[in-house]
């Protein structure tokens, strides 16, 4: 499992978490919400090892992360970042094969990168230089390339969690979809899977679990029907909002009671 234990985070005379005890599981996907600025990316740099500072505990199937040498903490877990960039003139399957470490053989390697594009629907974009791809479709390139680096840790006795910063914030309809589906496809096959997202209903609809952040703490954690209520939800975004049950859990602005007292 990855656990936070305690944990907290300040910098800058600023504290970004307080106080947080987390557990991702095997098999799970759990969405982490809140506002902008309630700590969610802190939170998920911390359980990543990337974030070093902290006060209290993070354990990464008996191990802290931030511990571990890069090669064996990149092994265990995959991280897709919430701004990825890169200028080198890498295609997108080069870029996507890199995700693969030096330890895995070639043509492994062009396994999982065959894959992941597959996976991804980047056939089309495969030979494209990947800086002059659209935001969008390096967002996709990268999810590929994070998906590589999981599968090929699995290969190497690891890919035990990936982690997700709001990897659908530049895509469309359809291609929410495609990247929510890989990762729902990563917690079938036993991984444990954090994502961040902004949309509300699209994390109803994905997630085995709900954490909501505010102000770096944790108001509330469960099944989405038990977190996501019309009163906790108004009093987190500041704003009317609509929750409606049926098939699949739905959030919307009350656009009625919104406009009416703008």
């Amino acid at each position: 499992m990855l656990e936070a234990k305690a944990l907290s985070l300040s910098k800058g005379g600023k504290t970004l978490l307080s106080n947080i005890d987390l557990c991702l599981r095997p098999g799970e996907l759990l969405a982490v919400l809140g506002p902008n600025g309630a700590g969610k990316s802190s939170l998920m740099n911390c359980l990543s090892g990337a974030e070093r500072g902290i006060c209290g505990q993070v354990v990464m199937d008996g191990h802290d992360p931030a511990a571990l040498d890069a090669a064996s903490l990149a092994r265990q877990r995959a991280v897709l970042e919430q701004t990825p960039r890169i200028s080198a003139p890498f295609s997108v399957e080069e870029l996507i094969q890199l995700g693969a470490p030096r330890a895995l053989p070639a043509n492994e390697v062009a396994e999982l990168s065959e894959q992941a594009i597959e996976l991804l629907s980047l056939s089309a974009l495969r030979r494209r230089c990947v800086p002059y791809l659209s935001g969008g479709e390096q967002h996709r390139t990268h999810m590929a390339r994070v998906m590589v680096q999981l599968w090929a840790g699995q290969r190497l006795g690891g890919g035990r969690y990936l982690l997700i910063d709001e990897p659908t914030s530049s895509l469309d309809l359809q291609h929410q979809i495609t990247v929510l589906r890989a990762a729902r496809q990563a917690a079938a096959q036993g991984c444990g899977v954090l994502a961040i997202l902004h949309d509300l209903t699209l994390a109803a609809s994905v997630a085995h679990r709900i954490l909501l952040l505010k102000d770096g703490r944790v108001i509330a954690d469960g099944q989405p029907q038990e977190v996501l209520t019309r009163q906790r939800l108004e009093a987190l975004y500041g704003l009317p909002v609509r929750v409606e049950t049926g098939d699949v859990l739905t959030v919307t602005p009350d656009y009625a009671r919104c406009w009416a007292a703008a």
